[in-house]
């Protein structure tokens, strides 16, 4: 009996974390240059996607710049402005909705936004 307890144990807890949803990936991307993209898994530059959670890995390649992201219910900053290297979050994006990511100190020409849809 005390053998087989450990089995069901291992067992439940294997369906349960193969039955929860996957979390869907957004990746940033600013700097070196004057450059800032929001990209899904495939490669391609976000311009919707549906509602959900998001690991949100943004990659920062420069100390003047930083990862900015605004919508309803986020005002996330990211990256730094001295900070390289990379970071995740997680992000609930609401439907119907519009999300804004830009760098800060560059904000009227390093900018972009997607439309977040059912």
């Amino acid at each position: 009996m005390l053998i087989a307890l450990p089995a069901i144990v291992l067992a439940a807890s294997i369906t349960a974390t193969s039955s929860a949803p996957a979390t869907k990936v957004l990746r940033g991307t600013v700097g070196p240059g004057f450059t800032i993209t929001v990209k899904n898994a495939a490669g391609k530059v976000v311009k919707t996607t549906k509602a959900g959670t998001y690991r949100l890995t943004v990659k920062d390649k420069s100390t003047f710049h930083d990862f900015h992201l605004i919508g309803p219910g986020i005002n996330k900053v990211v990256t730094t402005v001295s900070f390289t290297g990379t970071k995740t979050v997680i992000v609930k994006l609401k439907a119907g909705r519009r999300y804004i990511y830009r760098c800060d100190p560059h904000r009227l020409e390093m900018k972009g936004s997607f439309k977040v849809t059912a």
